[in-house]
């Protein structure tokens, strides 16, 4: 959605008249503006991602040890999962 907001904005600065008096300069400065903004707005996005995954990962361990208490009284130490394999030399 901002993409295309971007993209209409910068082609609504290409089609005015105004645009037709902007020298090289001037249009490297409104370029630099628009991806200083698309830069910010990146940033911010990865920010927010970085710090809001712990806080979910934190919740998600609150869960598991939940989840291991009901497992407590079990234990599987007096069954044998696998079977030896003895190696026949010919």
């Amino acid at each position: 959605m901002a993409t295309r907001l971007l993209l209409v904005t910068t082609l609504l600065l290409l089609r005015t008249p105004a645009a037709e008096a902007l020298m090289e300069p001037e249009l490297c400065y409104v370029l630099d503006a628009i991806l200083f903004l698309y830069g910010l707005i990146i940033t911010i996005l990865y920010c927010r991602l970085k710090f809001l995954t712990p806080r979910e990962s934190q919740q998600g361990a609150g869960k598991e040890q939940k989840e291991e208490a009901i497992y407590t009284g079990l234990s599987s130490e007096g069954q044998e999962t696998y079977e030896t394999l003895q190696m026949k030399s010919s």
